[in-house]
This record gives C-alpha cells, sequence and structure tokens, in this order.
C-alpha cells in the first residue's frame, strides 16, 4: 500500500513569521463572554460559535494575520462573572481553520491539563486541516482554582516552566523524528513515542508563549517562535523588547519575535475616545471580579509588573486584560501603533469592546492608515 503524502508548509513563510507586513496584526479573546473587557456592556462578545466564525472570517479578509484566544475554564466572578461562557481553544481553532483561508489560528493550552502525546496529535490534525496555519500558544498553567478542577495542585512558578520545558522537548520529538522513540524526563516517560501524521508545518508548528518572567523568558527564549510579552507601557516597551530580543539570541542562539497585546478605543475625537472609554471601563467596570483577578494574578503570575498603585492595576486588568491601551482618534490610535512598532513590537494582539465596531473600523479606519505609513501591505485585489 503507498502511503499518502503530505505537502509539507515552511511555516517563515506563513503570515505571523513572514515578510508581507512589517506590523503584524491579529484579534484577541474572541472566544469569550464579555472578550477581554471586564465591562458588562451592550454589544460585547457573547462566544457564541456564529459569531466567532463571523469574526474570523472578517479578519481574513482584511489580511490580519492572526487570531489568539484565552483559554479559560472558569468565570471571573464579579457581578457579571464574564468569561464564564467560552469555548475550549482546540476544537474552536480547527473550527475557525477550516472556516477561513489565509490567516492563522492558535489555540492556547495550559500544559498541566493534557499529556504531550495526545497534545501533539491535536496540533497535527489541526494543522492538517487548515493547510498549515495552526498557532500553538503555550501556558505554564497559573490558576489554582481552574487547574483544582482537574484534580490538579499547582506547582511552584518557576518549576511550571521545568515541566513546561520538557512538555514541549516531547511535542518536537513527536513532531520531527521519524519512528519510535523514548523519551525518559523527571515529570514524563514516553516509550516508544510515535506520531503520524506530522504536522504540515516544517521543522515544527508555530509557538508563542507569553512569559516575561525570568523562568517565563528562558522557556520563550528556548522554544518560541514569538514570545506575546505584557507591554507594560509605552515609555518602557522598547528597552522590553529589545531584552527578550536580546536574551534569546545571546543565550540560545534565536531570533525570536515580540507580539503585544492592545486595547483599542477609536473614535472620531480623542475626547470622544477618552469619554467612552471613561465610561466603559470605569464606570461600568466589574470591579469586584477585577479586583478578584488581580489578586488572583499577583499571587499566580510574574508576568506583570505589580508595581503600579491597585486602581492602576485593576483598570489595566478591565481593559484588555493588562494590555496597552490605544484610545483616540484614528489617527492618534494608528500613532501609537506606529510608536510600538518603531520601539521593535512585531505584532499586535487587538482586542476591542465591541468586535464587529472594531473590524469595522481596522477596515475603514486604522489599516488605510497603516498601509500609506508603510506598516502593512495593501490588500491583494480579491481580498477587499
Amino acid at each position: 500500500m503507498i502511503g499518502a503524502v503530505d505537502r509539507p508548509v515552511d511555516k517563515f513563510a506563513q503570515p505571523v513569521l513572514n515578510s508581507d507586513n512589517a506590523l503584524k496584526l491579529g484579534i484577541f479573546g474572541i472566544n469569550l463572554r464579555g472578550g477581554v473587557t471586564l465591562a458588562d456592556v451592550e454589544g460585547k462578545a457573547e462566544a457564541t460559535w456564529e459569531e466567532n466564525k463571523r469574526w474570523a472570517q472578517a479578519a481574513d479578509r482584511l489580511g490580519l494575520d492572526c487570531i489568539v484566544p484565552v483559554a479559560r475554564w472558569r468565570g471571573y466572578g464579579g457581578r457579571a462573572n464574564l468569561g464564564d461562557r467560552s469555548f475550549e481553544t482546540f476544537t474552536w481553532a480547527t473550527g475557525l481553520l477550516a472556516s477561513t483561508e489565509r490567516i492563522q489560528v492558535f489555540a492556547t493550552f495550559h500544559v498541566p491539563v493534557a499529556h504531550p502525546v495526545l497534545a501533539a496529535k491535536m496540533v497535527a490534525t489541526a494543522d492538517h486541516v487548515s493547510g498549515g496555519r495552526f498557532g500553538l500558544n503555550i501556558v505554564a498553567g497559573w490558576y489554582t482554582q481552574e487547574l483544582a478542577m482537574f484534580g490538579l495542585t499547582q506547582k511552584e512558578h518557576d518549576e511550571r516552566y521545568v515541566v513546561a520545558d520538557e512538555w514541549t522537548q516531547v511535542l518536537k520529538q513527536l513532531w520531527t523524528l521519524d519512528g519510535e522513540h523514548d523519551f525518559h524526563g523527571a515529570y514524563f516517560d514516553v516509550p516508544c513515542g510515535i506520531l503520524e501524521p506530522k504536522p504540515l508545518q516544517k521543522p515544527y508548528p508555530l509557538i508563542m508563549n507569553a512569559g516575561t518572567s525570568p523562568a517565563g523568558r528562558t522557556f520563550a527564549a528556548k522554544h518560541s517562535d514569538v514570545n506575546f510579552a505584557g507591554l507594560t507601557t509605552f515609555e518602557t516597551a522598547g528597552a522590553q523588547i529589545a531584552e527578550i530580543k536580546r536574551f534569546a539570541r545571546e543565550e540560545f542562539g534565536r531570533e525570536i519575535r515580540v507580539f503585544g497585546r492592545a486595547h483599542v478605543v477609536c473614535r472620531e475625537t480623542q475626547k470622544e475616545a477618552d469619554d467612552y472609554y471613561s465610561r466603559v471601563h470605569r464606570e461600568l467596570s466589574d470591579l469586584e471580579a477585577a479586583r478578584a483577578m488581580t489578586g488572583i494574578s499577583m499571587v499566580e503570575s510574574q508576568s506583570t509588573d505589580w508595581s503600579s498603585p491597585e486602581m492602576q492595576l485593576i483598570e489595566g486588568n478591565v481593559a484588555g486584560f493588562w494590555a496597552v491601551r490605544l484610545v483616540g482618534s484614528p489617527d492618534n490610535v494608528v500613532q501609537r501603533m506606529l510608536d510600538l512598532y518603531q520601539a521593535g513590537v512585531d505584532g499586535l494582539a487587538l482586542s476591542f469592546v465591541n468586535y464587529d465596531e472594531g473590524l469595522q473600523q481596522l477596515e475603514q479606519l486604522i489599516l488605510p492608515r497603516l498601509i500609506q505609513a508603510g506598516a502593512r501591505a495593501p490588500l491583494a485585489s480579491g481580498d477587499e
């Protein structure tokens, strides 16, 4: 019997890593009720499949480069318990990849909840469904109450990354080596490990990680193509990005990209944008949930600067989970994007209060200005 022949795909030719657009753009957090805005307002994400498919296809049509979800197993509590309804990201990503043509879609995955042999097969399957457009966002696992739902006990912060390192080694071995191979580690023992089919992306699928603590940064520098960094402020972003890239280059001989999260509030004038931002993110915010999540994050995570005043941290949680905030007129929003690009950021994963409105603003107001500035390529004919 003649075996199947798979056509390999160079992951560096796919949207997130290729050179088509100088500044890569994606959308973030659409798989959660409420998205990544902790305010129960009209027009927020409701986490329906029709909604997610519509936004993914719109982002694909606009030539955006990726979609990144949040992996969540319970809500954030508070008045509205936003995030309580969410899609599991592997099956979600596979469905969206089957419904789109160019854009890359990530699954965000918590290492403790699945054995690497299962995860490797899931990645390979999604990569075949998409023709080589799948991305894996690896999370070491940080939220104790969620892990308890799986019967798991939280590990100490740096040990989580030791486990994640071994977990990822197993994935890469299965993805790249033909035939059976053992893996014997401190946390995983895989006798005669084998995987077929291999992923289409070569040498292996696109990997992202958001670790910016010392242990997380080391993991990202060793394994990731993209560090999904929590950029703290516009003023410190350049130094933060440069250090992430320097560390990967000098410690592991690798060149990695840096993506940031950006929360967009765009209106015709700066005053209108400021007023809308204040109404949603201050007056209508779910402060109970934001306080709870900020408190949990301060204990469990080391990827955010916790030195800011309490109310600034809480407001940062409400507005895109500590994303940089792009609030203003179209010209001002675009200039802020260009400032981040000049500071060294390779891509931005964008969130909006209302994603239908946000995607429309991207199409009509933001992308044309970025194209004019040379940060994005014009849409190919037939994509408009």
